[in-house]
Protein backbone atom coordinates (compact mmCIF):
# COMPACT_ATOMS: atom_id res chain seq x y z
CA UNK A 1 0.00 0.00 0.00
CA UNK A 2 1.32 3.46 -0.94
CA UNK A 3 2.06 5.69 2.03
CA UNK A 4 -0.59 8.52 2.14
CA UNK A 5 2.05 11.18 2.87
CA UNK A 6 4.07 10.08 -0.14
CA UNK A 7 0.96 10.08 -2.34
CA UNK A 8 -0.10 13.56 -1.21
CA UNK A 9 3.38 15.03 -1.52
CA UNK A 10 3.91 13.56 -4.99
CA UNK A 11 0.57 15.06 -6.01
CA UNK A 12 1.62 18.44 -4.61
CA UNK A 13 4.95 18.39 -6.45
CA UNK A 14 3.29 17.52 -9.75
CA UNK A 15 0.76 20.34 -9.44
CA UNK A 16 2.93 23.00 -7.80
CA UNK A 17 6.06 22.07 -9.74
CA UNK A 18 7.17 19.58 -12.36
CA UNK A 19 7.25 16.42 -10.27
CA UNK A 20 9.52 14.90 -7.65
CA UNK A 21 13.19 14.28 -8.34
CA UNK A 22 14.53 10.76 -7.85
CA UNK A 23 16.50 11.89 -4.81
CA UNK A 24 13.32 13.29 -3.17
CA UNK A 25 11.19 10.14 -2.89
CA UNK A 26 12.53 8.83 0.43
CA UNK A 27 12.27 12.27 2.00
CA UNK A 28 8.66 12.70 0.83
CA UNK A 29 7.45 9.81 2.99
CA UNK A 30 8.32 11.66 6.18
CA UNK A 31 7.75 15.27 5.14
CA UNK A 32 4.80 17.29 6.37
CA UNK A 33 2.82 18.93 3.52
CA UNK A 34 3.01 22.35 5.20
CA UNK A 35 6.80 22.10 5.28
CA UNK A 36 6.89 21.06 1.64
CA UNK A 37 4.63 23.99 0.66
CA UNK A 38 6.98 26.42 2.43
CA UNK A 39 9.92 24.93 0.56
CA UNK A 40 8.08 25.21 -2.75
CA UNK A 41 7.31 28.89 -2.19
CA UNK A 42 10.81 29.79 -1.07
CA UNK A 43 12.23 32.36 -3.51
CA UNK A 44 15.92 32.92 -4.20
CA UNK A 45 17.57 35.90 -5.89
CA UNK A 46 15.78 36.39 -9.20
CA UNK A 47 17.85 35.65 -12.29
CA UNK A 48 16.64 36.47 -15.79
CA UNK A 49 16.37 34.03 -18.66
CA UNK A 50 18.60 35.26 -21.47
CA UNK A 51 20.16 34.15 -24.75
CA UNK A 52 23.82 34.23 -25.82
CA UNK A 53 23.33 34.20 -29.58
CA UNK A 54 25.01 37.37 -30.95
CA UNK A 55 22.74 40.31 -31.79
CA UNK A 56 22.55 41.56 -35.37
CA UNK A 57 24.44 44.75 -34.50
CA UNK A 58 27.55 42.81 -33.45
CA UNK A 59 27.92 40.87 -36.70
CA UNK A 60 30.42 42.68 -38.98
CA UNK A 61 29.74 40.77 -42.18
CA UNK A 62 26.16 42.09 -42.44
CA UNK A 63 27.41 45.27 -44.17
CA UNK A 64 28.53 43.27 -47.21
CA UNK A 65 25.12 41.73 -47.85
CA UNK A 66 22.26 42.86 -50.09
CA UNK A 67 19.00 44.08 -48.47
CA UNK A 68 17.34 40.73 -49.21
CA UNK A 69 20.27 38.79 -47.73
CA UNK A 70 20.31 41.05 -44.66
CA UNK A 71 16.58 40.47 -44.10
CA UNK A 72 17.02 36.71 -44.35
CA UNK A 73 20.00 36.77 -41.98
CA UNK A 74 18.14 38.91 -39.45
CA UNK A 75 15.24 36.45 -39.54
CA UNK A 76 17.65 33.57 -38.92
CA UNK A 77 19.29 35.36 -35.98
CA UNK A 78 15.91 36.22 -34.45
CA UNK A 79 14.85 32.60 -34.80
CA UNK A 80 18.05 31.35 -33.16
CA UNK A 81 17.70 33.80 -30.27
CA UNK A 82 14.06 32.90 -29.68
CA UNK A 83 14.88 29.18 -29.76
CA UNK A 84 17.67 29.69 -27.25
CA UNK A 85 15.36 31.73 -25.05
CA UNK A 86 12.79 28.90 -25.08
CA UNK A 87 15.43 26.28 -24.25
CA UNK A 88 16.79 28.37 -21.39
CA UNK A 89 13.29 28.76 -19.97
CA UNK A 90 12.83 24.99 -20.15
CA UNK A 91 16.16 24.57 -18.38
CA UNK A 92 14.88 26.78 -15.55
CA UNK A 93 11.77 24.63 -15.24
CA UNK A 94 13.83 21.46 -15.01
CA UNK A 95 16.75 22.56 -12.84
CA UNK A 96 15.67 25.58 -10.81
CA UNK A 97 15.20 25.23 -7.05
CA UNK A 98 12.21 27.56 -7.41
CA UNK A 99 9.84 25.05 -8.96
CA UNK A 100 6.69 26.92 -7.92
CA UNK A 101 7.89 30.18 -9.48
CA UNK A 102 8.67 28.47 -12.78
CA UNK A 103 5.44 26.44 -12.81
CA UNK A 104 3.46 29.61 -12.14
CA UNK A 105 5.44 31.42 -14.85
CA UNK A 106 4.58 28.57 -17.23
CA UNK A 107 0.89 29.16 -16.46
CA UNK A 108 1.10 32.94 -16.93
CA UNK A 109 3.13 32.47 -20.12
CA UNK A 110 0.11 30.69 -21.60
CA UNK A 111 -2.35 33.15 -20.09
CA UNK A 112 -0.58 36.24 -21.45
CA UNK A 113 0.06 34.68 -24.84
CA UNK A 114 1.77 36.77 -27.51
CA UNK A 115 3.63 36.15 -30.73
CA UNK A 116 6.27 38.56 -32.00
CA UNK A 117 9.55 37.92 -33.81
CA UNK A 118 11.66 40.37 -31.79
CA UNK A 119 13.67 38.24 -29.31
CA UNK A 120 14.50 41.24 -27.10
CA UNK A 121 10.78 41.93 -26.66
CA UNK A 122 10.11 38.24 -25.98
CA UNK A 123 12.92 38.08 -23.41
CA UNK A 124 11.60 41.14 -21.62
CA UNK A 125 8.03 39.79 -21.47
CA UNK A 126 9.14 36.36 -20.28
CA UNK A 127 11.18 37.84 -17.44
CA UNK A 128 8.34 40.19 -16.44
CA UNK A 129 6.12 37.12 -16.13
CA UNK A 130 8.73 35.12 -14.21
CA UNK A 131 9.57 37.98 -11.85
CA UNK A 132 5.91 38.63 -10.96
CA UNK A 133 4.59 35.07 -11.21
CA UNK A 134 3.98 34.73 -7.46
CA UNK A 135 3.59 38.41 -6.67
CA UNK A 136 0.61 40.68 -7.16
CA UNK A 137 -1.66 40.22 -10.18
CA UNK A 138 -2.11 43.99 -10.50
CA UNK A 139 1.65 44.50 -10.87
CA UNK A 140 1.85 41.61 -13.32
CA UNK A 141 -1.06 42.93 -15.41
CA UNK A 142 0.36 46.45 -15.60
CA UNK A 143 3.87 45.33 -16.54
CA UNK A 144 2.63 42.88 -19.16
CA UNK A 145 0.21 45.46 -20.60
CA UNK A 146 3.05 47.97 -20.96
CA UNK A 147 5.52 45.49 -22.44
CA UNK A 148 6.47 46.18 -26.09
CA UNK A 149 5.83 42.54 -27.01
CA UNK A 150 2.18 42.78 -25.95
CA UNK A 151 1.63 46.31 -27.29
CA UNK A 152 3.10 45.18 -30.61
CA UNK A 153 1.18 41.91 -30.76
CA UNK A 154 -2.17 43.57 -29.99
CA UNK A 155 -1.62 46.58 -32.27
CA UNK A 156 -1.72 49.28 -29.61
CA UNK A 157 1.24 51.03 -31.22
CA UNK A 158 -1.35 52.04 -33.84
CA UNK A 159 -4.01 53.05 -31.29
CA UNK A 160 -4.39 56.83 -31.68
CA UNK A 161 -7.05 59.43 -31.00
CA UNK A 162 -9.57 59.79 -33.86
CA UNK A 163 -8.44 56.34 -35.10
CA UNK A 164 -8.73 53.99 -32.11
CA UNK A 165 -7.64 50.37 -32.53
CA UNK A 166 -9.81 48.09 -30.38
CA UNK A 167 -7.66 44.95 -30.41
CA UNK A 168 -5.67 45.64 -27.23
CA UNK A 169 -8.69 46.69 -25.13
CA UNK A 170 -10.72 43.70 -26.33
CA UNK A 171 -8.03 41.11 -25.57
CA UNK A 172 -7.15 42.62 -22.19
CA UNK A 173 -10.74 42.13 -21.07
CA UNK A 174 -11.56 38.90 -22.90
CA UNK A 175 -8.37 36.91 -22.35
CA UNK A 176 -6.38 38.53 -19.55
CA UNK A 177 -8.87 39.74 -16.94
CA UNK A 178 -12.67 39.45 -17.15
CA UNK A 179 -13.62 36.85 -19.75
CA UNK A 180 -16.42 36.99 -22.28
CA UNK A 181 -19.86 38.12 -21.19
CA UNK A 182 -18.66 40.54 -18.52
CA UNK A 183 -18.32 43.65 -20.70
CA UNK A 184 -20.04 45.19 -23.70
CA UNK A 185 -18.94 46.25 -27.17
CA UNK A 186 -19.24 49.84 -25.94
CA UNK A 187 -16.81 49.04 -23.11
CA UNK A 188 -14.35 47.82 -25.75
CA UNK A 189 -14.70 51.03 -27.77
CA UNK A 190 -14.37 53.24 -24.71
CA UNK A 191 -11.51 51.15 -23.35
CA UNK A 192 -9.69 51.50 -26.67
CA UNK A 193 -10.00 55.28 -26.37
CA UNK A 194 -8.50 55.11 -22.86
CA UNK A 195 -5.50 53.14 -24.19
CA UNK A 196 -4.81 55.55 -27.07
CA UNK A 197 -1.19 56.68 -26.96
CA UNK A 198 0.16 53.62 -25.16
CA UNK A 199 3.14 52.37 -27.15
CA UNK A 200 6.92 52.05 -27.10
CA UNK A 201 9.95 53.94 -28.38
CA UNK A 202 12.75 52.82 -30.71
CA UNK A 203 14.66 51.28 -27.80
CA UNK A 204 11.65 49.22 -26.79
CA UNK A 205 10.71 51.20 -23.69
CA UNK A 206 7.07 51.82 -22.78
CA UNK A 207 5.94 55.28 -23.87
CA UNK A 208 2.71 57.09 -22.98
CA UNK A 209 2.46 59.32 -26.06
CA UNK A 210 0.20 62.08 -24.76
CA UNK A 211 -0.23 63.80 -28.12
CA UNK A 212 -1.86 60.62 -29.42
CA UNK A 213 -4.16 60.16 -26.41
CA UNK A 214 -7.91 60.81 -26.59
CA UNK A 215 -8.59 63.22 -23.74
CA UNK A 216 -12.35 63.15 -24.12
CA UNK A 217 -14.82 61.82 -21.55
CA UNK A 218 -15.34 58.06 -21.63
CA UNK A 219 -17.87 55.72 -20.03
CA UNK A 220 -16.20 52.42 -19.22
CA UNK A 221 -17.60 49.53 -17.16
CA UNK A 222 -20.17 51.83 -15.56
CA UNK A 223 -17.81 54.68 -14.73
CA UNK A 224 -17.45 58.01 -16.51
CA UNK A 225 -14.37 60.21 -16.70
CA UNK A 226 -11.37 61.34 -18.71
CA UNK A 227 -9.77 57.91 -18.41
CA UNK A 228 -6.24 56.88 -19.34
CA UNK A 229 -4.95 53.34 -19.84
CA UNK A 230 -3.93 53.25 -16.18
CA UNK A 231 -7.47 54.17 -15.16
CA UNK A 232 -8.92 51.49 -17.43
CA UNK A 233 -6.79 48.73 -15.90
CA UNK A 234 -7.62 49.90 -12.37
CA UNK A 235 -11.35 49.87 -13.18
CA UNK A 236 -11.01 46.35 -14.60
CA UNK A 237 -9.31 45.24 -11.38
CA UNK A 238 -12.19 46.71 -9.35
CA UNK A 239 -14.53 44.17 -10.96
CA UNK A 240 -15.03 41.00 -8.90
CA UNK A 241 -15.52 39.17 -12.18
CA UNK A 242 -11.80 39.68 -12.82
CA UNK A 243 -10.85 37.83 -9.63
CA UNK A 244 -13.36 35.08 -10.48
CA UNK A 245 -12.07 34.67 -14.06
CA UNK A 246 -8.43 34.42 -12.98
CA UNK A 247 -9.19 32.09 -10.08
CA UNK A 248 -11.26 29.75 -12.24
CA UNK A 249 -8.49 29.54 -14.83
CA UNK A 250 -5.88 28.81 -12.15
CA UNK A 251 -8.15 26.15 -10.63
CA UNK A 252 -8.56 24.42 -14.01
CA UNK A 253 -4.80 24.42 -14.60
CA UNK A 254 -3.57 23.43 -11.13
CA UNK A 255 -6.48 21.43 -9.69
CA UNK A 256 -9.10 20.03 -12.06
CA UNK A 257 -10.61 20.78 -15.47
CA UNK A 258 -14.03 20.36 -13.87
CA UNK A 259 -14.65 23.43 -11.72
CA UNK A 260 -16.21 23.24 -8.27
CA UNK A 261 -18.13 26.53 -8.25
CA UNK A 262 -18.39 26.75 -4.45
CA UNK A 263 -14.64 26.35 -4.00
CA UNK A 264 -13.80 28.79 -6.80
CA UNK A 265 -16.21 31.37 -5.38
CA UNK A 266 -14.54 31.21 -1.95
CA UNK A 267 -11.06 31.33 -3.46
CA UNK A 268 -11.89 34.27 -5.73
CA UNK A 269 -13.47 36.25 -2.88
CA UNK A 270 -10.28 35.79 -0.86
CA UNK A 271 -8.14 36.63 -3.92
CA UNK A 272 -10.10 39.85 -4.46
CA UNK A 273 -9.97 40.81 -0.75
CA UNK A 274 -6.20 40.22 -0.69
CA UNK A 275 -5.80 42.77 -3.50
CA UNK A 276 -4.84 40.00 -5.94
CA UNK A 277 -2.07 38.32 -3.92
CA UNK A 278 -1.07 35.37 -6.14
CA UNK A 279 1.08 33.62 -3.55
CA UNK A 280 -1.79 33.69 -1.03
CA UNK A 281 -4.20 32.23 -3.59
CA UNK A 282 -1.84 29.38 -4.43
CA UNK A 283 -1.14 28.72 -0.74
CA UNK A 284 -4.88 28.56 -0.08
CA UNK A 285 -5.25 26.00 -2.87
CA UNK A 286 -2.35 23.74 -1.91
CA UNK A 287 -3.12 23.91 1.83
CA UNK A 288 -6.78 22.92 1.46
CA UNK A 289 -7.97 19.43 2.39
CA UNK A 290 -10.08 19.23 -0.80
CA UNK A 291 -6.90 19.54 -2.90
CA UNK A 292 -5.94 16.05 -1.66
CA UNK A 293 -9.40 14.48 -2.11
CA UNK A 294 -9.49 11.12 -3.84
CA UNK A 295 -11.36 12.55 -6.86
CA UNK A 296 -8.56 15.11 -7.36
CA UNK A 297 -5.78 12.57 -6.85
CA UNK A 298 -7.39 10.31 -9.45
CA UNK A 299 -6.90 12.99 -12.10
CA UNK A 300 -3.10 12.58 -11.95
Amino acid sequence: MIDPSLLHNKHLLWRAGFGAGINQFEDLKNKDSKTLIKELFKEENFSEVNYNTPDVETIDYMSDKSPAEKKKEIQRINRDQNNELNLNFLNKMINSNEQMREKMAFFWHGHFASRVQNPKFNRQLLNIIRKNSLGNFKDLLFEVSQAPAMLNFLNNQQNKKDHPNENFAREVMELFTMGRGNYTEKDIREGARAFTGWGYDKEGNFAERKKLHDEGTKTFLGKTGNFTGTDALNIILEQKTTAKFITAKIYKFFVNETIDENIVDKLSDSFYTSNYDIKKLMTDIFSSAWFYDKKILETE
